[in-house]
């Protein structure tokens, strides 16, 4: 048996025997030969989340807008998971308490709680502050192509989200969400 060996035999033997001796100290009295911890029960979860609402959208054009009207009974904190098919589109992500019109949306003038315009990262999760029960929107828009400043996409996408909510336990939770019919506002010209 060479050296080495010989010191993993002899590291082993030892852990071994560290392991046992606590339990050759073992008797039958009342007290135990070691500390005592007591344990402290943890109060309840102060807070749970859930799944409100998933939806998909086939044949997403290039340029379009589409809006989904998300009631929310109970207040919480909403977390939105996009994800689309090709990684070269252009998904643009809002949410707001505003219904726009395609002008307001072309021209960034409608006011959004939430705006994720960039390419990346696919997929997308964005997350809110604490909201209030109410009428809110979830706006996806599909970046046309420009040649001049070489973003966006043209051709048609497949998109799905998710949304989360997390809730406080006093908040009287009514889950889950019914997502309103969604509106397509398609980029004028076609």
């Amino acid at each position: 048996m060479s050296i080495t060996e010989r010191v993993g035999t002899g590291l082993l033997v030892a852990a071994v025997v560290a392991l046992l001796l606590p339990f050759a100290a073992c008797s039958t009295s009342d007290t135990p030969p070691y500390p005592v911890i007591e344990v402290t029960p943890v109060a309840q979860v102060a807070s749970a989340r859930a799944i409100i609402a998933t939806a998909s959208r086939q044949n997403f054009m290039s340029g379009d807008f589409v809006i989904y009207p998300v009631p929310l009974a109970s207040p919480g904190v909403l977390d939105i998971l996009v994800d689309w098919t090709f990684p070269n589109s252009w998904i643009y992500v809002y949410f707001g308490q505003t219904k726009c019109t395609y002008e307001e949306l072309e021209k960034r003038t409608c006011p959004f709680l939430i705006a994720s315009e960039t390419q990346l990262p696919k997929p997308r999760v964005l997350y809110s502050e604490k909201l209030s029960p109410g009428q809110y929107y979830l706006v996806l828009h599909s970046l046309p192509w420009d040649a001049r400043t070489k973003t966006g996409s043209d051709g048609m996408e497949t998109i799905i989200f998710q949304l989360g909510l997390t809730v406080t336990a006093e908040s009287g939770v009514r889950l889950p969400v019914r997502l309103g019919e969604p509106i397509v506002l398609p980029r004028p010209g076609r």
